[in-house]
């Protein structure tokens, strides 16, 4: 009974929560593809409630995420196309395209004041007029990589955050052990499209997230 009434509450509150930060964190085109940053959902409520962060801190890493989305899209100067925030434990992930190399230092300004941070990773593709991937190309992509996912007996689907950018695939997020992560990988590298997979997936076994310090990843 104490079970079912905090996952009324954790829904009540991720509802609530969806109120406010659904227009900042939805993907281009709507659908349930970003988990967990398209909190809200009875769907995404029962990925919450099998997530090993809790829910104080699944609340915190959506506010977190919540604000430097807002920051990046508000930032007048700031030419970065498609962009996604991820926040897990306060490590923050950021994905997406960008046009100038100016562009990286403005980003870590945006984090260094977002708050709470404990790291920024970053996986940006220089914007190409010759990518093979348009946006619409790209949701669809990832809407199939999220779907085969959730499809897989082996792998925690529900707790895997997909994003597509030019043809790449990009996974984040927690599963339960190693094996779901290569499991995970050769799932979505077998969607008909996908160029690349990275993975910054976590199992629930290996916590080994930077407690401090950045880390820059980028894809040319």
């Amino acid at each position: 009974m104490q079970n079912f009434k905090t996952l009324c509450l954790l829904i009540f509150t991720l509802t609530c929560l969806n109120g406010c930060t659904a227009s900042i964190l939805m993907p281009p085109l709507p659908g349930p593809t970003m988990i967990p940053s398209a909190m809200g959902s009875i769907y995404t409520a029962y990925a919450a409630s099998v997530d090993e962060r809790g829910f104080q801190t699944i609340v915190e890493d959506e506010l977190l995420e919540a604000n430097i989305q807002s920051k990046i899209l508000h930032q007048k100067d700031l030419e970065v196309l498609g962009v996604s925030t991820y926040s897990y434990n306060g490590h923050i992930y950021i994905v997406g395209q960008f046009d100038q190399k100016e562009d990286f230092n403005m980003l870590r300004k945006i984090v260094r004041s977002a708050g709470k941070v404990n790291s920024l990773t970053t996986f940006l593709f220089a914007e190409s007029e010759d990518a093979i991937c348009n946006a619409a190309e790209d949701y669809i992509l990832q809407s199939e990589v999220k779907a085969a996912l959730l499809d897989n007996d082996s792998v925690w689907g529900t707790n895997i955050a997909v994003k597509s950018v030019q043809c790449n695939i990009v996974l984040l997020g927690r599963v339960g052990d190693i094996n779901e992560i290569e499991h995970a990988k050769r799932t979505a590298f077998q969607i008909e499209g996908v160029q690349t997979v990275k993975s910054f997936l976590r199992s629930s076994k290996q916590n080994n997230y930077h407690l401090r310090g950045s880390k820059v990843a980028t894809l040319k």
